[in-house]
C-alpha cells in the first residue's frame, strides 16, 4: 500500500503504519529485449554468406527477427498447364517476354532459398538459446531453493522478517 510521505509524494510504501523510503535497495525493471544470453553458438560461415545478400551487411541470427506473417506457411500454387507455343509464333517479343519472366522466377527462387536460410539459421541460434536459457532458469531454481532453506531457517529462529 502507499503512503505519501512528508513532502506530499506518493514513493513511500507502508507496513503496518511504517513508512519505508522510497529508495530502497530493491532492482528496477529489466527490458527483456536488453538481457544478452550466452550463447556457445558459431553458426558455418558458409551458412552465414548463404543467408545474406551480397554487398550488404552479414546475416546476425542473434538480431534478426521474423513477423508472424513472414512465418506463416506459404500456400501450394497450382501451376497453370504449359500452353505449347508453335516455332512460327516464336518471335522477338515472344522471346524477350521468356527471357523476362527467367529472370523473375530466378530473383524469386534465390529470394526464397535466402529467407529459408536465415530462418534455418535464425531457428538453430534460437534452439541453443533456448537449451542456455533452461540451464540458466534450472540453475536460478537451485539457488532460490538454497535461499529460500536459508530464510526458513533464519525465520525458525529469529521470527518472520
Amino acid at each position: 500500500m502507499y503512503c505519501k510521505d512528508e513532502m506530499g509524494k506518493k514513493n513511500a510504501l507502508c507496513i503496518t503504519g511504517q513508512i519505508l523510503p522510497g529508495n530502497r535497495n530493491t532492482p528496477s525493471p529489466i527490458d527483456p529485449e536488453t538481457i544478452q544470453v550466452a550463447v556457445g553458438y558459431e553458426p558455418d560461415p558458409a551458412d552465414l554468406a548463404l543467408s545474406s545478400i551480397p554487398g550488404q551487411e552479414m546475416f546476425d541470427p542473434r538480431k534478426r527477427k521474423f513477423s508472424e506473417e513472414e512465418l506463416k506457411p506459404q500456400p501450394m500454387i497450382k501451376k497453370a498447364r504449359k500452353v505449347f507455343i508453335p516455332e512460327d509464333l516464336k518471335d522477338e517479343k515472344y522471346w524477350a517476354r521468356r527471357k523476362k519472366n527467367n529472370m523473375a522466377a530466378k530473383r524469386s527462387r534465390d529470394a526464397r532459398r535466402l529467407k529459408e536460410n536465415q530462418i534455418a539459421i535464425r531457428a538453430s541460434f534460437l534452439e541453443k538459446e533456448n537449451s542456455a536459457l533452461r540451464l540458466e532458469v534450472a540453475d536460478l531454481r537451485k539457488e532460490l531453493g538454497k535461499c529460500k532453506n536459508i530464510l526458513a531457517k533464519y525465520e525458525a529462529r529469529h521470527g518472520p522478517v
